[in-house]
């Protein structure tokens, strides 16, 4: 039987008022009282009537998510997501912002943050990328009070309520396991790892995503395949000669001499370059970052597979969550949400296309 706010009243010995109070911001409940308020319900598995709360509270919520600008498609599926929680949430009395803030530009980003937190932010989703003095950003949200959870790249030392993304070593674990069984038969194989060295060009010394890509994939390799030797190539971004020559150099020096290529960093359309441009017809070829040219490459055979971590999930889940800290009042740290990685090949190509049927987001701030 599902519990009522008046069984709550009842059990802990207060008036129904005091209860809805509580649970709606609406007039005065010591902190005290409260906090007994929420643990019960809580541990009662209590949700609150939708419809009742949206009318008590008279007030529109804002929740606002932030994001990068680089890669682009990777932001558009994330936004894809954004939009369509933003939809199933708006006659809830929710209106959601979406903001791409260009890399390295972290006043711009701080300015739009206090911005919105003068408008009355009642919770936020924040990309912990490298690109940002996130130090700051924290802070400031953390001043304000403003519950947040982290997407798509995480830092667990912060007050965040929960991360909503993948595990990256998990990513480079199935790639290492995938590639391992394929050469077994063989017995022996050769694989080209080509990654970018993130400390030369970064802001702080956050969450190096592609360095955890690589400790998955090389502890799977060594433990259950040591049969497989691997290089890795890193991509260096001071280097006078840009990204897409250097991984052109290092395709066309292992032409014909590598089994397989994991390519790890997020310049798809460089890497798709550099395989036109040589012969790995007979070789393994993945990588992370889809857009429409690695769906084409993945369709006509030259690409192998794409490691597929759902940026459109990540959105709709980072919004939904959000909704459910707001609704269930539990500013406590929460479980992880983890979306899981998907191998995706010629054959299965339609299970990724399916995410790409939402609508097409719009350019503004509001969705």
């Amino acid at each position: 039987m599902r519990i009522r706010q008046k069984d709550i009243a009842n059990v802990l010995g207060i008036s129904p008022i005091t209860v809805s109070r509580a649970f709606n911001n609406s007039g005065y409940v010591s902190p005290e009282l409260k906090k007994r308020i929420l643990d019960y319900a809580k541990k009662q598995s209590y949700k609150p009537h939708r419809a009742s709360q949206i009318l008590v509270r008279n007030k529109t919520r804002l929740i606002s998510v932030f994001t990068s600008t680089f890669p682009s498609f990777v932001w558009d599926d994330i936004e894809r997501g954004v939009r369509s929680a933003a939809e199933y949430i708006g006659p809830l009395n929710y209106e959601v912002h979406f903001f791409r803030i260009p890399e390295f530009d972290t006043e711009r980003f701080l300015k739009t943050l206090k911005r919105e937190i003068r408008n009355g932010l009642d919770a936020a989703a924040f990309l912990c990328s490298r690109v940002y003095r996130m130090k700051e950003i924290v802070e400031l949200i953390e001043r304000a009070g403003v519950p947040y959870v982290f997407y798509n790249v995480d830092d667990p030392g912060t007050n965040r309520i929960c991360y909503i993304g993948t595990d990256y070593p998990a990513g480079g674990r199935l790639v290492a396991n995938f590639i391992g069984k394929s050469l077994s038969l063989k017995g022996a194989g050769k694989i080209l790892v080509i990654s970018i060295n993130e400390d030369t060009d970064q802001v702080t010394n956050g969450p190096d995503i592609n360095e955890k890509r690589i400790s998955g994939f090389l502890e799977i390799l060594n433990e259950q395949y040591p049969f497989v030797a691997s290089r890795i190539e890193y991509i260096n971004m001071k280097s006078k000669t840009g990204i897409g020559a250097q991984i052109k150099r290092f395709l066309k020096k292992n032409e014909g001499r590598v089994d397989a290529v994991y390519f790890v960093p997020a310049y798809t359309d460089d890497f798709l370059d550099g395989l036109e441009a040589c012969d790995y017809r007979r070789a393994i070829t993945l990588l992370h970052d889809v857009n429409a040219r690695a769906l084409r490459c993945l369709e006509n055979g030259a690409l192998t597979a794409i490691v597929f971590q759902d940026p459109v999930l990540q959105g709709y889940t980072a919004v939904r969550t959000l909704e459910n800290i707001l609704e269930s009042m539990i500013r406590e740290r929460q479980r992880d949400v983890e979306i899981a990685h998907t191998l995706i090949f010629k054959e299965n190509v339609n299970y990724l296309k399916n995410h790409y049927l939402l609508s097409e987001p719009d350019s503004s701030g509001a969705l």
